[in-house]
């Protein structure tokens, strides 16, 4: 008898364990951990910038239209190898193929009553990025005299630069947000105040890409015409919101 009660005795502990391993871990954190007392409050600063766009986009094409696509292709061929050799002489300058294609004709024949073949179309549309803005205007009306076809140009900020500003600008936002809270928790009497969350947002400029002017589009009819470009400005923002505690405070009241 005293075996068996010695026995249970020994699984009482046992249970207990298992019963405490069994709990959730949520019901024993709202158990052990007391909740947060006091006042919460969002707060949000924002950081802006404003700088000059140093980057350029020229989006261009090479089209050719014929009967025979031998003929289209040394064309397109042709003009595109121009076309490089005058974008390799400048500096700081990157050139992309973004797509090329040969596309069938057609037209409708009134006595067939259908559609029926009319040549070929090959086109080829590149695109080139620089950071060299002042001599932009002369590689562009340079293209257009190869016999390309300019389709559009636009200035951004560049990429180094944009990533630099957005670091500076961020801490920036920090240090707007943390003044806030403080000028906040001084105005409300508490002598401290704690973060309890922060999401950061970015917003850069939006370009979107200009069509070719009418000046830079008559390039080729006016010789000595070059367009006159203004690369403008961009503006960077970067915003920090979040919530802070207030530690509990009564306010009495007369």
């Amino acid at each position: 008898m005293e075996h068996i009660i010695g026995f249970e005795f020994l699984r009482r502990p046992v249970f207990l364990a298992g019963l405490l391993l069994a709990m959730p871990a949520g019901a024993m954190a709202i158990d052990l951990l007391p909740a947060e007392q006091g006042t919460v409050v969002s707060l949000e600063a924002t950081s802006t910038k404003e700088l000059p766009n140093d980057e350029v986009v020229v989006l261009y094409r090479i089209e050719a239209t014929g009967n025979q696509a031998g003929p289209l292709r040394k064309q397109v061929n042709s003009i595109s190898q121009a076309v490089h050799a005058i974008l390799k002489s400048e500096k700081n300058l990157k050139q992309t193929t973004l797509s090329r294609r040969m596309e069938m004709l057609w037209r409708y024949d009134k006595v067939a009553g259908k559609q029926v073949r009319n040549g070929w179309k090959l086109a080829q549309s590149e695109e080139a990025t620089s950071s060299n803005l002042d001599a932009v205007a002369d590689w562009v009306d340079a293209i257009e005299k190869a016999g390309a076809h300019l389709d559009s140009l636009g200035f951004r900020i560049s990429g180094p630069l944009l990533k630099t500003t957005q670091e500076e600008l961020r801490l920036q936002a920090v240090k707007a947000f943390r003044a806030k809270a403080e000028a906040l928790a001084k105005a409300l009497d508490a002598r401290s105040f704690r973060i309890l969350q922060v999401q950061t947002a970015t917003q850069v400029p939006i370009y979107p890409m200009r069509r070719a002017m009418p000046e830079v589009s008559m390039m080729r009819a006016t010789a000595d015409a070059t367009p006159s470009l203004n690369a403008g400005e961009g503006k960077i923002s970067v915003s920090i919101s979040g919530q802070i505690l207030l530690p509990e405070k009564d306010f009495h009241v007369q």
